[in-house]
C-alpha cells in the first residue's frame, strides 16, 4: 500500500521538520496518524475547552487564534500563516483548550498526534528522534512569543504597541509598503487596544508624517521609529 502523499513543500516551512529531508519527513509522519482537513472561510477549527490529542500544521492559507471573555469579548491572541501550529502545547501536555481557531478563507490544516512518540514507543528511528528535537525548539519558540504578547499587554502604550506590531510587519514584508491582515477591530484586539484609541493614534501618526495608510494597506515613512528586528536563533541555518 503506498504511502500517503503530503504537502511538503508547506511543511518544510515548520520548525517541526527543520533539518528533516523530505523522505524523513514523510517517515516521521507515517508514525502520527496524519489527517489532512479542509475549512471554509469563518469556519471553527477548534474551540475553546475542547480536549485534542491531535495538534494542526498549517499547510494554507492563515488561520485567527482568539479567546472570548465571560463578557463575550473575542480577543484575537495570533494570526497563523503556513507552518504554523495550532494546539501544540495542548497536544503535548495533554490539556484542554484555553484559544478558539477560525480559518481567514480557504485552509487546509495536517493534523497529526505526537503522544505516542511521547508515551509510548521507544525511541529508535533517527527521524522520530530529530522530530522530537525540533518540537521541544518549537515548544520553546512558542512559549518564547507567548512571553512577548504578555509583555506588550502589560506595559505599553497604544502608540507603542502600533509601532511595534508595524515594525514586525516591516520586518516580515522586507518593505515599507505591505499590507497586514488584519481589520481595525481585529487590529485593535491584537493589540489589547480600544479601537477608537488606536484610531486616533493612528490619525496622529499619520499627521506627524510618521506613516500612511488607507484600510488595511500602510506605508512607514522616514521618521517613523522602526524597533529593531529579533532574530530567532532555531530559525537560522
Amino acid at each position: 500500500m503506498g504511502r500517503e502523499p503530503y504537502d511538503l513543500q508547506a511543511l518544510r516551512k515548520s520548525i517541526l521538520f527543520r533539518n528533516m529531508t523530505d523522505e524523513e519527513i514523510a517517515m516521521a509522519l507515517d508514525t502520527m496518524k496524519p489527517r489532512k482537513r479542509v475549512f471554509g472561510k469563518n469556519d471553527r477549527i477548534v474551540q475553546d475547552g475542547d480536549f485534542s490529542p491531535e495538534m494542526a500544521v498549517l499547510l494554507s492559507g492563515s488561520v485567527q487564534l482568539f479567546h472570548i471573555d465571560p463578557e463575550g469579548n473575542s480577543n484575537l491572541l495570533e494570526v497563523l500563516e503556513p507552518g504554523d501550529t495550532i494546539g501544540m502545547l495542548n497536544a503535548v501536555g495533554g490539556y484542554r483548550l484555553h484559544l478558539s481557531a477560525r480559518s481567514m478563507g480557504h485552509t487546509e490544516l495536517l493534523f497529526i498526534r505526537v503522544d505516542g512518540l511521547l508515551r509510548k514507543n521507544v525511541l529508535t528511528a533517527p527521524v522520530q528522534i530529530r522530530f522530537l528535537q525540533n518540537l521541544t525548539l518549537a515548544l520553546a519558540q512558542k512559549a518564547h512569543r507567548l512571553s512577548i504578547r504578555m509583555e506588550e499587554s502589560v506595559r505599553r502604550s497604544t502608540r507603542d504597541r502600533i509601532q511595534t506590531y508595524l515594525s514586525a510587519q516591516y520586518h516580515k514584508k522586507g518593505t515599507d509598503h505591505f499590507s497586514i491582515p488584519l481589520k481595525r477591530q481585529e487590529m485593535a484586539d491584537f493589540l489589547f487596544a480600544d479601537r477608537s484609541a488606536m484610531s486616533g493614534e493612528l490619525c496622529r501618526m499619520r499627521d506627524e508624517g510618521l506613516i500612511r495608510f488607507e484600510k488595511n494597506r500602510f506605508e512607514l515613512l522616514k521618521g517613523m521609529p522602526v524597533a529593531e528586528e529579533e532574530n530567532d536563533p532555531n530559525e537560522e541555518e
